[in-house]
C-alpha cells in the first residue's frame, strides 16, 4: 500500500510540519495569527483570518436572521476538527 492512498497523507504531513518548525525557529519560535470581525447588523457578523472569510449570526430568538451558523456552532465545529 502506498502512503498516499489513506485518507491523510503522512509524508506531506510531516514535511508541512518540518516546514513549519522551520519558519518558527527563523523567527524566534513566534506565529501571530491576526482575525478582524465586523458587525453588519444586528448579530450578523462576517470575519476574516488570512484568506479565508467567514460570516455567523443567531437564530431569531436571540437577536439574529440565522442567515448563518452561531459563534457556538463555530466553536463545537472548532472543536470537533
Amino acid at each position: 500500500m502506498s502512503p498516499t492512498t489513506g485518507r491523510v497523507d503522512l509524508e506531506k504531513a510531516r514535511r508541512a510540519y518540518d516546514a513549519g518548525r522551520e519558519r518558527r525557529l527563523k523567527t524566534g519560535g513566534k506565529v501571530t495569527l491576526r482575525a478582524t470581525a465586523s458587525i453588519i447588523k444586528d448579530a450578523y457578523i462576517e470575519g476574516r483570518i488570512g484568506k479565508y472569510h467567514f460570516a455567523c449570526d443567531e437564530p431569531p430568538e436571540r437577536g439574529g436572521e440565522d442567515r448563518a451558523a452561531s459563534p457556538l456552532e463555530f466553536f463545537l465545529i472548532g472543536a470537533a476538527f
